[in-house]
């Protein structure tokens, strides 16, 4: 004698039951991978913000100082509040200037 065959009850969602997104990634599971998502993310934005700061900038420069050279850029830098790269950058084109170049 066999057992008579279990109905299975099968799931059908609504027709008229709002669809979730399934673009939107689902929230972490604990504070942990939330903590990590968010490294991962502010990581891509990071990235993001470097390639369209370096993006405008078509050309480099290596320029070889000697230490005292960048000790003293260095500190001019930090006195004035700004980067070394804009003391060179004016510096470059204030010799240039001079030169009639």
């Amino acid at each position: 004698m066999t057992a008579p065959k279990k109905k299975v009850a099968v799931d059908v969602p609504d027709a008229h039951a709002p669809e979730t997104d399934a673009r939107l990634p689902a929230p972490p599971a604990n504070k942990a991978d939330a903590d990590i998502s968010v490294r991962q993310e502010a990581r891509k934005a990071l990235r993001r913000v470097k390639r369209e700061r370096v993006k405008g900038e078509s050309f480099f420069v290596n320029v070889s100082l000697d230490r005292r050279t960048k000790r003293r850029l260095k500190l001019a830098s930090f006195n004035a509040e700004t980067s070394m790269q804009a003391i060179i950058e004016a510096a470059v084109v204030k010799y240039l200037d001079e030169i009639g170049a």
